[in-house]
């Protein structure tokens, strides 16, 4: 497996246990057992968490370690969770150590420059547990499909140099010292590889690393992601993993929480199944994962989706690896979201409502910014 130049290399054999979650509500209430169990620190960087029941709840769980004197530390993204949010401020009442990630930020770019959120899902607590996937804290959320991975072993003192990187640099330019030292390369611990993705136009070192592995794959290419805008460049290795006899399953949700892009994506179906790529609309919720998975070998798990937003303006975070017991965890993973799909049908494609056509048009131009 082959991925950019590599910062550390650690050649320690695999101690960790593993955990796959599918639902965010079975992922908070294991959460919060580790969160009351915890005896050093628990440290948690997300992209929203809203003043709601899940909200309360995580934030209660936190409040009583920090009057523990537990070290509890927040990192928010300031465009995805509200500053007002009364538990987050009960939380640093009480102790604990909140940031918001990037505020707004008045400048000449001004949409692509406020596009550059933190959009990553990290959770380590006492350099003993660590979680990483696609999950937020809300309740709407609750019965999404998730793809989120618990890891317990000294892979969290990893996710940990990740959060504080990041919380180090929650007020900082893109071009600050800081965040290029923290970012500039890959980072290996065994055989994870562990991508810190940041907005860039001509990095994308997520993208780049996926566009490798479509390259390489020999077998299969299977895609689970909330919204597949993709871009030129793997749309394209795609299309030539087709051409080579690659088995290829995109699986999206059928109706997701963001119609524009729905629309757009819509409107490239025909040309991707035309080329024999397979396409899967996930019927049972809002499909939220974000999975790669090549040849049932390689996977990635993160938070980064398929599109523009996350290739080119979001601070994201992929980990890459063949390990073994997590790629057997993804791969049931998939296989029960195959389980609840339904497949594309051209037919039904090209009787699709006039007024959805209409928006896919009138988005293209500006799809780079959705």
């Amino acid at each position: 497996m082959r991925t950019e130049k590599t910062k550390k290399t650690f050649y320690n054999q695999d101690y960790n246990t593993y955990k796959m979650y599918s639902s965010s509500a079975h992922w908070y209430d294991d959460l919060i057992l580790d969160i009351q169990n915890a005896v050093s620190f628990i440290y948690i960087e997300t992209f929203r968490m809203m003043e709601d029941e899940v909200g309360e709840r995580i934030c209660n769980a936190l409040i009583e370690k920090a009057k523990q004197g537990i070290r509890v530390r927040l990192l928010v993204d300031w465009w995805g969770t509200k500053t007002s949010n009364v538990y987050i401020k009960n939380l640093s009442e009480a102790g604990a150590e909140v940031r918001y990630f990037q505020k707004l930020v008045v400048s000449i770019a001004l949409f692509s420059r406020n596009h550059m959120r933190d959009h990553r899902k990290i959770v380590v607590i006492d350099n003993e547990i660590g979680y990483i996937g696609s999950a937020n804290f809300s309740q709407y959320s609750t019965q999404w499909r998730e793809s989120i991975l618990r890891i317990k072993g000294n892979v969290a003192a990893i996710l940990k140099k990740i959060f504080m990187d990041n919380y180090k640099i929650y007020d900082k330019d893109i071009f600050h010292p800081w965040v290029k030292k923290a970012f500039k390369r890959t980072i290996l611990f065994d055989k994870f590889y562990f991508i810190r993705e940041v907005p860039s136009v001509l990095s994308q070192r997520i993208k780049k690393n996926y566009v490798r592995l479509i390259q390489k794959a020999k077998h299969s290419i299977t895609i689970e992601t909330p919204y597949f805008i993709p871009g030129y460049r793997i749309y394209k290795e795609l299309i030539n993993a087709a051409r080579r006899g690659v088995e290829i399953n995109i699986i999206v949700p059928k109706s997701s929480d963001l119609k524009t892009i729905d629309y757009l994506r819509d409107a490239i179906w025909d040309k991707l199944y035309k080329k024999g790529i397979n396409i899967f609309f996930y019927t049972k919720s809002n499909l939220h994962s974000k999975l790669l998975l090549i040849d049932n070998q390689t996977f990635s798990i993160g938070s980064a989706n398929f599109d523009h937003r996350s290739f080119k303006y979001m601070f994201e975070v992929a980990m890459i690896s063949d390990n073994n017991t997590v790629k057997q965890l993804i791969k049931q993973h998939i296989d029960e979201t195959l389980n609840n799909t339904i497949a594309f049908d051209i037919k039904l494609w090209k009787n699709r409502p006039l007024f959805k056509r209409i928006l896919a048009l009138l988005c293209m131009p500006i799809r780079h910014l959705l």
